[in-house]
């Protein structure tokens, strides 16, 4: 799944998830910068709307990094109603096993490129 897709699908996830730019800017927000240890009632408004503008502006544009949208999808994944939706999404990770020779990754990453290159032509 290359970038412009990963974009697509983050939205439609927020469409039926209910969730606003900024209110997913919220949850990113504290799942990205805030740890144990700070205090969740004080914000600063204009960090919160400049931040939710940075989202917005990485959903839209095909140079966003993919591992930033990895990122975010993985968040989303963990919404308490993302399993209700059923979506089938599944964050690929790479595992490094012994029963594939590094020839067969070879051919299967090959193979898995060239899907996600024809996946994004349609």
């Amino acid at each position: 799944m290359g970038t412009l897709q990963k974009q697509k699908y983050i939205k439609e996830i927020l469409t039926k998830l209910q969730l606003s730019i900024p209110n997913f800017a919220g949850l990113l927000y504290e799942e990205l910068y805030v740890d144990g240890y700070d205090s969740y009632g004080v914000r600063d408004a204009d960090e919160e709307r400049k931040f939710a503008e940075k989202i917005k502006k990485q959903l839209s544009r095909p140079t966003t990094p993919e591992t930033t949208l990895n990122q975010y999808l993985e968040i989303l994944a963990q919404q308490p109603g993302y399993e209700a939706l059923k979506l089938g999404y599944v964050h690929s990770r790479y595992v490094p096993h012994t029963c594939l020779s590094d020839e067969m990754t070879k051919v299967m990453r090959n193979i898995s490129a060239e899907l996600d290159a024809r996946a994004e032509q349609e």
